[in-house]
């Protein structure tokens, strides 16, 4: 019987190691397939894992939302292969008219995927009309449910909420006179030129047949794997009790945690004290009476709405300066000094900066406080984003 049993075990163990070495090699490329991407870019032999890896603590009171997570076998092999033709496509700059701009020329890893520049240049070097959101707060695009208020579920992907969706928000990139400006036929024409397309194509949807929806979705498939959750604040959220923000963190300075305590009480009702969503999807935050870029109520001619812009993640905020729609604080001390004493009187102020009288809530805080407040928000940088080698370019160039 012990023999039997032995011999069961060594055929299971067997059996098992070559289901796994089964299920190594359809992640890897065949030599001739490995060649021809060689020839342009520097991916690994093996398909990266861009499965998110989330904390218990990041999700609301550590539960996990359905479909948040991929987790069957067939549904993560699939989604890295996208994944991975999404960070190429996502770096082409053959795919812009000119030749000259990709997606990851306006969305940098080194600054958590957002430009440096107040606005962004596009093809011909024409200048973008609004400061580049950032990307590395991407787990929003994960997130489509909002427990504090259903209603708002849903974060949308442009600063007027024009994009109600990633793969909208991808097309209109293409399409944008300003960024890409490019058409589909042409981004066709273009993919074409890369023998090493069809080979990304075939291993993300079983052919290599290239069209929109394909492209669009298989950068979102990449963005999405855009995961920031190894910052200060998430070590200091994960040893909580509870995974509760109410107490100090252990590895927070006493500045920081007074930061944190200024920030709960004045910025929670539009940021979360969790940073894992918006609480607001948009809002007016009182930057001036007269605005130039009337935002959703411009698009929507809706004097009601003017002024009235998406409300940013502000994971990663440290790296992604300039800030605001127009770019036009320099600093978070600029940001911070805004919201302490120059909010202006908007018709269109929202309620959360208003007082019961309806003034502009300002938050007059005094330069120590202000400091805290800025050292609190740098908590929220995560280091590991620009070093993660997944999500740089690999172009050869």
């Amino acid at each position: 019987m012990k023999k039997i049993t032995a011999l069961s075990v060594l055929l299971f163990a067997t059996l098992m190691i070559i289901s796994c070495s089964k299920e190594r090699n359809q992640d890897d490329y065949s030599g001739e397939d490995y060649e021809l991407i060689q020839a342009e870019l520097t991916l690994p032999n093996v398909i990266n894992n861009y499965e998110l890896e989330l904390g218990e603590h990041f999700l609301p009171h550590g539960k996990t939302y359905p479909k948040l997570n991929i987790v069957s076998l067939a549904e993560t092999r699939a989604n890295n292969n996208r994944a991975t033709l999404g960070r190429v496509l996502f770096y082409d700059k053959t795919l812009s008219l000119d030749r000259n701009v990709s997606c990851g020329t306006c969305h940098d890893p080194s600054r958590a995927f957002s430009d440096e520049g107040q606005f962004s240049e596009g093809v011909g070097e024409v200048i973008t009309k609004r400061n580049t959101l950032a990307l590395a707060t991407t787990l929003s695009f994960k997130i489509s449910y909002n427990p504090i208020d259903p209603s708002l579920s849903g974060s949308k992907f442009s600063w007027d909420d024009s994009a109600s969706s990633l793969p909208q928000q991808v097309k209109n990139a293409f399409r944008n006179e300003n960024e890409m400006n490019i058409d589909e036929e042409e981004i066709m024409n273009r993919i074409g030129e890369h023998p090493f397309y069809s080979v990304l194509f075939k291993k993300a949807f079983g052919d290599d047949k290239v069209d929109s929806e394909r492209i669009s979705q298989a950068i979102t498939s990449f963005v999405d794997a855009i995961s920031s959750v190894h910052s200060k604040f998430d070590e200091g959220l994960e040893h909580s009790a509870q995974f509760s923000v109410e107490y100090d963190f252990f590895n927070f300075t006493e500045a920081e945690n007074k930061g944190k305590q200024l920030f709960n009480s004045n910025c929670a009702s539009c940021h979360t004290d969790k940073h894992n969503f918006t609480v607001k999807t948009s809002g007016n935050n009182g930057l001036e009476m007269e605005y130039a870029d009337k935002g959703v109520g411009g698009r929507l001619n809706k004097t009601e709405l003017f002024g009235v812009f998406k409300i940013p993640f502000l994971r990663n905020i440290e790296l992604t300066g300039p800030y605001m729609h127009d770019g036009r604080f320099e600093s978070l001390e600029d940001v911070v000094a805004h919201y302490s004493d120059n909010i202006a009187a908007h018709d269109n102020l929202s309620e959360e900066l208003k007082n019961t009288d309806g003034t502009p809530r300002r938050l007059n805080l005094d330069q120590k406080d202000k400091d805290a407040l800025v050292a609190y928000l740098k908590t929220l940088t995560d280091e590991t984003i620009a070093s993660d080698t997944r999500f740089t370019d690999p172009f050869k160039r």
